[in-house]
């Protein structure tokens, strides 16, 4: 990753924190960024205020897209997309 581009993460991460979120990350998709937010405090996004806050704050971080992730953030979610390999010796 660019360091635009983690300045830009950190950017976005930094402004939805702002707004009172803790549990997040934001990922990097190149002009998109996707928006992981907690289980716990993803349905604060019903709030259409706050949703909207969140979207402005990482289009104003540099993207031009912003996708809410609807299954919130978890650790390690980037790994289930891995396939464990098995050797047979």
């Amino acid at each position: 990753m660019t360091r635009d581009a983690l300045r830009r993460v950190d950017r976005a991460e930094s402004a939805l924190r702002a707004l009172g979120l803790r549990e997040l990350r934001v990922r990097h998709l190149g002009d998109a960024a996707r928006v992981e937010i907690a289980p716990e405090e993803l349905r604060r996004l019903d709030d259409a205020v706050l949703a909207a806050a969140v979207r402005e704050a990482v289009l104003q971080a540099g993207y031009r897209e912003v996708e809410i992730d609807p299954q919130g953030y978890r650790r390690g979610r980037l790994n289930e997309a891995l396939r464990v390999v098995q050797t047979i010796t």
